[in-house]
């Protein structure tokens, strides 16, 4: 469970219909810099929030939504450990 943001960040732009020359001058970046930023899978979070301002996008959502995502998971798995530990102590018993 992993958030490619360089991904997420290409697909923005994109949509915004915004040139890659454009959107590097607008975070102060080459076009080659901005190539290599659509190919990460993480970045720097003062980039990121520079990118999130240009683009009026809240990457950071991204991963807020993982996260609570992997909470959520871990839930489940401590429940289910419960219910194991339940059904073994059960069937000891028989």
């Amino acid at each position: 469970m992993t958030v490619h943001i360089g991904n997420k960040i290409k697909g923005v732009v994109t949509k915004k219909g915004m040139s890659v020359s454009e959107f590097g001058r607008r975070i102060n970046k080459s076009r080659e810099n901005v190539y290599s930023i659509f190919k990460r899978k993480s970045i720097d979070t003062a980039l990121l929030t520079t990118i999130s301002k240009v683009l009026e996008h809240d990457f950071f959502q991204h991963y807020t939504a993982m996260l609570t995502e992997l909470d959520k998971l871990k839930e489940e798995n401590n429940t289910l450990k419960e219910m194991i530990k339940f059904l073994k102590a059960k069937h000891k018993k028989k």
